[in-house]
């Protein structure tokens, strides 16, 4: 272990060191002693499979998207600023959208700039609007930063480029430790756009934890329409009739829902809280509910609050230690036909090279099955997000480590 912390350390230091702080704070990486899983992971031979190198990268991807606009081109979002296009299993030269051409030069190590998500409009097809979550300056030359969601246009005369003068703010986070607190933006099957915001207190001692009280932003998935800007809330959302409550609020009570995706079968959300230092946890997250942080972690108590009974509170559907993995990322339902063996199932990854599938059984409980890269890469492979094209093809991305310099990969997911 002691080399484990050894290695977190140094990693804080290279060449993406800024990305690995945001994860190694996200979670203290050490594992406590005589933790055990409370939600044991099915007793069955592991799933195989085998990573293609698609493309490296000079900067860490973290997510991939498709819009439903028949171009064959996938979206890779890095943390520094840009959104990629990936074609044909090549990086296009130029990114996308270069979030520096618009404020400027950052340094090498700052907040601001950081892209966390991006999502395209239902009707991207037709509208070419697409949705930025991204760390902005607070005032123009400032080290201080804040969290915005914003809307974009691609270029009329070129759509592999994006329009960096269209933008329209849609929504703006405030706070001391709101910079390390972005996580996702996505659009649902009803059409509305969903925001999830962290709750981690960024190592202030002094920080109070907010996810429990509804006047606060953080900690919760957000739920609005973008259709008429800035954002109008929907109807039928949880909160919107509730005293002293943020109407925008869907569901409450994560400490950082890293990513979440929508099971294009059911509809439901299912998302990847990243823990503190006890659990990592997949939930189900559900209209209105409440899943416990801080308060819980995972199955356990985090923080005892006589005020707040357990039972109100949603339990995850699966939960591990830090004995099993590091820092939960997230993943989706795979209903691909290349896998066979994880067709069907909820497919996520772990930050230190970890990958699971999660299924019910033949009682209608979550069982969580290791899936086996069987030709890891010979450096140490942190992975930053999973992904899925529109022909069903599982991705995962992230940074290689290694003395000669560190470098973004992607790959594919293939039958081992």
């Amino acid at each position: 272990m002691p080399k484990l912390k050894s290695f977190m350390k140094l990693t804080r230091f290279i060449s993406f060191a800024f990305c690995a702080i945001l994860f190694i704070s996200a979670c203290n990486t050490l594992p406590k002693k005589n933790q055990t899983d409370k939600k044991q992971i099915a007793s069955v031979d592991s799933i195989n499979v085998k990573l293609q190198l698609v493309s490296n990268m000079p900067e860490q991807p973290v997510e991939l998207n498709t819009p439903d606009d028949n171009s064959g081109r996938n979206f890779i979002t890095d943390t520094r600023g840009k959104i990629w296009i990936l074609k044909n299993d090549s990086i296009q030269p130029k990114p996308f959208f270069n979030l520096y051409e618009k404020i400027g030069k950052q340094e090498s190590n700052s907040l601001i700039g950081i892209v966390y998500s991006v999502a395209f409009h239902p009707q991207y097809a037709t509208n070419h609007k697409f949705y930025v979550c991204y760390n902005a300056p607070s005032k123009i030359k400032s080290a201080d930063s804040k969290l915005v969601v914003s809307q974009f246009t691609s270029d009329n005369n070129n759509p592999d480029l994006a329009d960096l003068k269209s933008e329209k703010e849609v929504i703006v986070f405030k706070g001391a430790t709101v910079q390390g607190n972005g996580a996702q933006i996505a659009f649902g099957p009803d059409g509305y756009l969903y925001i999830s915001l962290g709750d981690d207190n960024d190592k202030d001692t002094s920080y109070r934890y907010h996810t429990q009280d509804l006047h606060y932003f953080n900690g919760k998935l957000l739920r609005i329409d973008v259709n008429k800007l800035p954002y109008t809330i929907p109807a039928d959302n949880p909160f919107v009739h509730v005293k002293n409550a943020k109407p925008e609020i869907w569901a409450y009570g994560f400490r950082k829902l890293w990513h979440f995706s929508f099971d294009p079968h059911s509809g439901q959300i299912f998302g990847g809280d990243v823990g503190e230092d006890r659990e990592e946890e997949i939930d189900i997250v559900k209209k209105g509910a409440n899943y416990g942080w801080p308060v819980m972690e995972g199955d356990s108590v985090y923080e005892k609050n006589n005020e707040k009974n357990d039972m109100a509170f949603t339990a995850p559907i699966n939960t591990y230690t830090h004995e099993t993995g590091i820092c939960i990322i997230g993943g989706q339902f795979y209903y691909g036909d290349e896998i066979p063996e994880l067709k069907n199932k909820y497919f996520f990854a772990d930050w230190k090279e970890k990958l699971f599938a999660l299924a019910k059984d033949n009682y209608g409980k979550w069982q969580r099955q290791s899936v086996k890269i069987v030709n890891k890469p010979d450096d140490p492979f942190f992975i930053c997000g999973c992904g899925e094209d529109s022909k069903n093809q599982l991705f995962v991305m992230g940074y290689l480590v290694n003395k000669s310099g560190d470098k973004g990969v992607i790959y594919k997911v293939m039958k081992g």
